[in-house]
């Protein structure tokens, strides 16, 4: 082989690896984990998708495990979330983007008959030392139609028509989908409605008798107030949804404190109002995950995006908004429960 086309070669590989440190940086800025752990992760909840669906309704759900970077582990579809991940991987990388960035439409390339092993190209660490047998055409071809289900799936009103759905988009809409075992919100708010409707009746009953020191922790949380005495947002707008989402996250964490330093019932339990905020902040945190994402590529973005509106109509799916709601809609009716027990 000619000398120049050697360090030709050489040089190429010199950029391909500083390009590679500066999008795994980039990663572990946004996700604090590396492309290749993120890419098994989100891979992860497209393959559990699409593992639930098939098996149909009422059917038990799988017991499921952390998505885990490793080789190894054995799915109904190859290797199921790492095969699908390094795929996620590779057009990420291709795309110079975010793994949650990578528009899912892109992914199809990879699988395509008669395309190049991913095996043949760049690879994670992960898929080094040898465990590139799920990157081999055989496996991709086997991971194919996971992809396109999702790559399929029905737009939602939400995002703008001109937007091509992203890996992030959809893991976040998966998230906030109530049909299946990882996006059950609706089950946290009925548990908060719930703990609500006994702790009155238990209270109308004289069988709860709200100490001083329970009125006193419901009006330390601030959700007293009726909600008309909370403070209109600057300009008189309504708040973002990353604002909104993060005030829900935020209260999370204040609903658990004044929680845990209320005495427990006789039984060594929470006690009624110990119940509800507990089961309220429950409700809650489960939309840490998307909003700490979201707060993440929010803060990544070079200048303040121009009209932040049609940035969140492209980043929060229909499904996250309409959690995001009731989510709100359940503060307020705690809101009342503590101002009436303050008042009481």
């Amino acid at each position: 082989m000619d000398v120049d086309m050697v360090d030709v070669d050489r040089d190429r590989d010199r950029d391909v690896d500083r390009d590679l440190d500066g999008w795994e940086a980039g990663h572990r800025a946004a996700y604090g984990c590396g492309a290749w752990e993120r890419a098994c992760r989100q891979a992860g909840v497209l393959v559990a998708w699409c593992q639930e669906q098939s098996l149909g309704p009422g059917a038990l759900a799988p017991r499921r495990v952390a998505a885990d970077p490793g080789p190894r582990a054995k799915w109904p579809w190859g290797d199921g979330p790492h095969t699908v991940g390094l795929v996620l991987w590779r057009a990420a990388f291709d795309a110079g983007v975010l793994i949650d960035e990578v528009p899912l439409a892109d992914t199809l390339r990879h699988c395509a008959p008669g395309a190049e092993p991913l095996a043949a190209g760049p690879l994670p660490d992960g898929a080094r030392n040898g465990w590139i047998g799920f990157g081999s055409a055989e496996s991709v071809a086997r991971i194919r139609h996971v992809l396109q289900i999702h790559v399929a799936a029905e737009p939602v009103p939400s995002r703008p028509a001109a937007a091509r759905p992203t890996l992030g988009h959809r893991v976040r809409e998966l998230r906030a989908t109530p049909d299946w075992e990882q996006g059950d919100w609706p089950a946290a708010l009925a548990r908060a409605r719930a703990a609500m409707r006994q702790a009155d009746d238990q209270r109308e009953r004289g069988t709860w008798l709200p100490t001083a020191q329970e009125r006193s922790a419901g009006r330390r949380t601030g959700l007293d107030r009726l909600p008309a005495d909370e403070p209109a947002a600057a300009g008189g707008r309504t708040s973002s949804w990353l604002t909104q989402a993060s005030r829900l996250v935020d209260l999370a964490a204040v609903l658990s404190a004044a929680a845990d330093a209320l005495p427990r019932d006789g039984h060594a339990g929470p006690g009624p109002l110990a119940h509800v905020l507990d089961s309220t902040a429950g409700a809650c945190t489960a939309l840490r995950t998307s909003t700490e994402e979201l707060g993440h590529l929010w803060a990544a973005e070079p200048h303040p995006p121009v009209d932040p509106d049609s940035w969140e109509a492209s980043h929060v799916p229909g499904a996250l908004r309409t959690q995001t709601e009731e989510t709100q809609d359940l503060l307020r009716t705690v809101a009342v429960f503590l101002w009436v027990l303050a008042c009481g």
